[in-house]
């Protein structure tokens, strides 16, 4: 009798869309945390909806150059679809430079520090464009050579920056917890994202519980969070 791993019955078998969602809702529920980051987009919108259905009231914090960025106009509009969900919006106005800074490491730094005023652990959607091929280049080159590409440079571009400018806010990662990562790591890339599609499985769950645009926007990383994008939105 094979006792350890006990799902070794899972190990080589076909999952789908409703594997991904019945994880992704159980890793929020075992989540202890109501506040998160909140862009506005698919990603952390999906998870707004997982949160806002097991935590009695949740925090979502969203920064953005002005009240105009994209960011701030689509995080607002998603709020509205939940009862229990309080919404706060940061316009800095000054935000700490440094020499070493990467990009969007300043606009990580500040958001953190606003948040630990209010917050001491926070939850997030990294992780997810590298495991379900959420870039623009997964979908111009939908190959393995992509998909690792991400996967392996996810912890040094993007991990370890947000580690270092988290600072005391403990940070959640639901995206990459180890149930989730052992499935999205058995679906096919081609079932992932063509050529029209990126992160399909992903658009396909949020399709049903978010509104269109939120689920379509265009997307821009966290590193553009307090720059000037207005202009690009046509």
């Amino acid at each position: 009798m094979i006792v350890r791993p006990r799902n070794w019955r899972h190990i080589g078998r076909e999952y789908d869309t409703l594997d991904v969602e019945r994880v992704i809702d159980e890793v929020i529920m075992d989540t202890p945390c109501n506040a998160l980051a909140l862009s506005g987009g698919v990603d952390s919108s999906l998870l707004l909806y997982f949160m806002s259905r097991h935590q009695k009231k949740v925090r979502a914090y969203t920064i953005g150059c002005s009240e105009k960025h994209p960011d701030v106009i689509y995080a607002r509009e998603v709020c509205k679809l939940f009862d229990n969900v309080e919404h706060i919006v940061h316009i800095p106005k000054d935000v700490e430079k440094r020499e070493s800074d990467l990009a969007g490491d300043e606009a990580v730094r500040e958001f953190y520090r606003f948040v630990s005023h209010s917050e001491e652990s926070i939850v997030t959607g990294d992780g997810i464009d590298e495991f379900m091929c959420g870039y623009y280049s997964h979908q111009n080159d939908p190959t393995e050579e992509t998909y690792y590409k991400h996967i392996r440079e996810l912890v040094a571009v993007h991990l370890v920056p947000l580690d270092k400018n988290s600072s005391n806010v403990r940070v959640y990662l639901p995206y990459l917890d180890e149930r989730l990562i052992s499935i999205m790591s058995m679906i096919p890339i081609s079932d992932k994202v063509n050529s029209e599609t990126r992160k399909m499985i992903i658009f396909e769950i949020a399709s049903s519980k978010l509104p269109y645009d939120i689920v379509h926007r265009r997307k821009y990383g966290f590193c553009h969070a307090l720059n000037d994008l207005e202009i690009l939105g046509k």
